[in-house]
């Protein structure tokens, strides 16, 4: 489905290009580029960013749908539109419900992803070229040489934008406010507006490298404090690239409409607002890089038309970087296979401890408990103060039977924050498994004050008091075996050695036997007779105490 609509944007962005232009060969280079660039990879490929490319669908609906719009008003208008239909009919209600198609497909696309928050400021490009609903010579120059538009030519065309802004101003509110909530968000004292801007300068460097040589791809780039002299040379490109766009206007319109094309859009992810650890994304250039290319293509159709050997030469241009896009993008998608593939290229990339992190839990997942052990040492080695991999690495110890590791592991999760109830739950299973039953007993406590009748906690401590305390390990077990309905045998047959452990071999004789009758009936055969051996020792009355390593969790 995501390839699916990624075909749909790239032809639709043809259609559109064509439509506002006139110029078929530059549009059709702009969308080739489009649909191959390496960058595209991680947007088409990861199954998450499916809202990327539904909301690219509905930019070119919502592109479209204004183009229509803007050169029927530039007839009625009397402006000349670069592309216009000269069959178009003036009647008022056709352009109106162009307007409006333009405005629900636009609402759509933010739904989708509020990417398009940009989309206003875009159209206003887009109306200075290739629309041409407002020319150069309607613009006053100020004595600092930039450009700004006449009010009484400019009033009707912000006018018309109020809707879409009124819609990019709620969808921006209700995402800062849901990643706020969600603690996504990073907080003013951890990186100032200062240093903000700075980066944003020099993140926009970061794209344009990638764009125009876009090897070691990553699925993630972790942020990363930079040195002064890294900020100078990142903040300067940007900079120059504006005021030297801003002089071409006139003469280069195109130039003017694509770099800030990519410099708006990419606005909201640049880094104003930072939103998780990283600081660039793959996925984040889908729109933007359109406005490059839309760069590169009308300056190379610029340089075709000087003579027979430019065009030829910028043909065979053409044609050898988009085989080296399809090239380059055929070798990323190899990466793409799975978890493992995809967070090991990008452990050798970026060497972010974030990276290594989610190539060990990769391996985690595969099963492959050695290699995720060593991953999450790794990215301990690179940032210590790190709660999530502590925790994940303290299952993985728990798995191994490194109790001992374990413990000291849950013991920073719950330093640095204590009402995280199933690390304490860990740690009592790391106690309880160096026979530190007391110590365990206290943190199995803890949890269930956190987090309330769970039947996990509950037989663990049931296990935990079994050896000291059999009327609190009745107590524990009975509690876990109503919160499942007595159906789950294992908990079932840890009630019957409660009952032998506090003197109760009726209970515990009755108890092991239906736990024997549900093994049986479920077919699970090692388990039923482990409750026949269990069910005479409580007729000879004799208690069984339970190894507690056999109660080690899976990883979460």
């Amino acid at each position: 489905m995501n390839v699916l609509f990624h075909a749909a944007n790239a032809v639709l962005l043809f259609l559109v290009l064509n439509k506002m232009s006139g110029a078929t060969w530059r549009s059709a280079a702009v969308a080739a580029l489009f649909a191959w660039h390496p960058l595209r990879v991680e947007s088409v490929a990861w199954i998450s960013e499916r809202k990327d490319v539904l909301c690219g669908f509905f930019f070119m609906l919502t592109l479209w749908a204004y183009a229509r719009y803007a050169q029927k008003r530039s007839r009625v208008e009397g402006r000349g539109s670069s592309a216009g239909d000269d069959g178009l009919a003036l009647d008022s209600r056709r352009w109106t419900l162009d307007y409006s198609l333009a405005l629900i497909f636009f609402a759509l696309g933010l739904m989708s992803k509020p990417m398009l928050v940009t989309v206003p400021l875009i159209l206003l490009l887009l109306d200075f070229w290739p629309l041409r609903r407002v020319t150069s010579d309607e613009w006053r120059v100020t004595r600092f040489g930039l450009p700004v538009p006449q009010p009484s030519t400019f009033n009707h065309l912000l006018f018309e934008k109020l809707p879409f802004l009124a819609l990019s101003l709620a969808s921006s509110i209700a995402t800062f406010w849901a990643q706020s909530e969600g603690g996504a968000v990073v907080s003013l004292m951890k990186i100032p507006w200062y240093g903000r801007a700075l980066d944003a300068l020099v993140f926009y460097t970061a794209y344009l490298e990638k764009m125009f040589w876009p090897v070691n791809l990553s699925v993630l780039y972790q942020y990363q404090r930079m040195e002064p002299w890294e900020f100078i040379r990142g903040a300067l490109l940007p900079v120059l690239l504006c005021l030297l766009f801003i002089r071409l206007r006139r003469s280069q319109p195109h130039l003017f409409t694509g770099w800030f094309w990519f410099l708006v859009m990419l606005v909201p992810v640049i880094g104003l607002v930072q939103v998780g650890g990283q600081s660039i994304a793959d996925r984040y250039t889908y729109l933007p890089s359109i406005g490059l290319f839309i760069l590169v293509a009308w300056a190379a159709g610029k340089l075709a038309l000087r003579s027979r050997l430019w065009r030829t030469g910028m043909t065979l241009g053409l044609a050898a970087v988009l085989a080296a896009c399809l090239t380059d993008t055929r070798f990323q998608l190899g990466y793409w296979r799975n978890d493992i593939t995809l967070f090991r290229h990008a452990v050798e990339v970026t060497r972010g401890s974030y990276c290594y992190f989610s190539l060990a839990n990769a391996y985690l997942n595969a099963g492959n408990l050695e290699d995720a052990a060593e991953n999450y040492r790794i990215a301990l080695q690179i940032y210590p103060d790190f709660p999530k991999a502590h925790y994940y690495f303290g299952t993985v110890l728990l798995r191994q039977k490194k109790y001992a590791e374990a413990q000291e592991e849950f013991g920073e999760v719950l330093r640095t924050n204590p009402e995280i109830a199933f690390a304490h739950k860990y740690l009592g299973d790391a106690l309880a498994a160096q026979g530190k039953y007391a110590e365990a007993v206290a943190e199995y406590t803890t949890t269930l004050q956190l987090k309330l009748d769970d039947r996990a906690i509950r037989t663990a401590l049931a296990l935990a008091t079994q050896n000291a305390d059999g009327v609190q390990a009745v107590k524990q077990a009975e509690r876990a075996c109503e919160l499942t309905q007595y159906g789950v045998t294992p908990i079932v047959g840890t009630l019957a050695a409660a009952y032998a452990e506090a003197g109760r071999f009726d209970a515990a004789i009755a108890t092991a036997e239906k736990a024997c009758a549900q093994a049986k009936q479920s077919g699970e055969q090692g388990l039923m007779q482990k409750n026949q051996e269990l069910l005479e020792l409580y007729r000879a009355h004799r208690p069984y105490h339970e190894p507690f390593e056999k109660l080690v969790p899976a990883a979460p």
